[in-house]
Formats: C-alpha cells, structure tokens, sequence
C-alpha cells in the first residue's frame, strides 16, 4: 500500500514537472557542540566535525548541513539549534548526525528525537556513552 501511495505521488510531481520525476536522496546534517570558548579555541568543535564528516564519508552519507554551537547543553534558545530546524521540518534532509546525545540537549533528547521522526529524520550517535551520575552529567 505504502509503495503504491509512493508511485501515485511521483506520477502527480511528475506531471507537475512536464518531466520524469526523479526522486532525490535527502542528505544529512551534522551537529556538533561545545560548552566552552576555550573548547572551540582548543580545537574540540573542529575535531568533533571532522570525526563525524569521516563517519558520514565511511557510511556514503551525503553531509548537506554542518551546524557547530557553542553553548551549555542545557540552554534551550541555542540559535545553532534552531537552525538545525529548518532542514528537519523542510524534509531537506533525512538524518542528523552527532556524537553523543548530549550534544543536542542534556535533557529531553528523547522529545527531539520523537519531533524529528515525525519528519522522517533519524538521529544517529557516533557514540555510546554509559550514563552517569545527575551530578556528573551536569557538569560535563
């Protein structure tokens, strides 16, 4: 049923377009975080990007998005995160790739996780991470 509702809707761009429709692979966005000025100034973000674009390489994900912020995890008004909005909620792409959850958000991961998939888009971690202490977390 799900693939014939598919060929109704290529058959409809199709005619809309005079021409073949095509359909076109969504690229991937990737995102990466640090809490400190001195993390970006070190050179973390910049490694934290370059893992995940190898990763995107060694997976033939095509990178469409690079989104870095600077900011705690914690905040919730990141202008970098919002950002990260607008191809989701556009269907511009088809996963968001970060390291660890944590670098979306320290809490609520979840919530951002079940937002996306309503848009078709999965988050993939790099990364396992075991969960530590509420004092820990809050401090990384």
């Amino acid at each position: 049923m799900a693939n014939s509702q598919q060929q109704l809707e290529d058959e409809i761009k199709r005619i809309i377009d005079g021409k073949k429709y095509r359909k076109r692979k969504r690229g991937v966005a990737i995102y990466g975080r640090v809490s400190a000025y001195d993390q970006k100034k070190n050179g973390d973000l910049d490694r934290q990007i370059e893992v995940l674009k190898e990763y995107c390489t060694s997976n033939n994900y095509i990178v469409e998005h690079v989104i870095t912020d600077l900011g705690s995890g914690l905040k919730t008004g990141r202008k970098e995160l919002k950002k990260l909005f607008n191809p989701v909620c556009k269907g511009k792409i088809s996963k968001v790739i970060i390291s660890y959850k944590d670098r979306l958000t320290r809490f609520g991961f979840e919530y951002l996780e079940k937002f996306f998939r309503s848009y078709n888009v999965e988050i993939i971690c790099t990364e396992n991470r075991e969960k530590s202490s509420l004092q820990k977390e809050m401090i990384l």
